[in-house]
C-alpha cells in the first residue's frame, strides 16, 4: 500500500525562528519535536510550531 500525504495551504509558525509566539490559553495545532501533530496548548518544552485550528464551514455540513 502506498501512503499518502495531503499537506496544502498554511505552513506552520516557528516562535524559535522570529514567527510570532501562539495566543496564550488557546487551543491550537501543536507540532511536536517528535514530528507529531496534535491539538492542544502551548508548551514551550516540547512545542516546535503551531497554527491555529482549521475554521468549520456549517453551510457546507448542514447540506445534504
Amino acid at each position: 500500500m502506498t501512503e499518502r500525504y495531503f499537506a496544502d495551504g498554511k505552513e506552520f509558525l516557528y516562535p524559535h525562528a522570529g514567527d510570532p509566539t501562539p495566543p496564550i490559553d488557546t487551543k491550537l495545532l501543536i507540532l511536536t519535536r517528535g514530528g507529531v501533530c496534535i491539538v492542544g496548548f502551548w508548551g514551550n518544552e516540547w512545542c516546535l510550531g503551531w497554527l491555529p485550528l482549521p475554521k468549520r464551514n456549517k453551510e457546507k455540513e448542514d447540506m445534504k
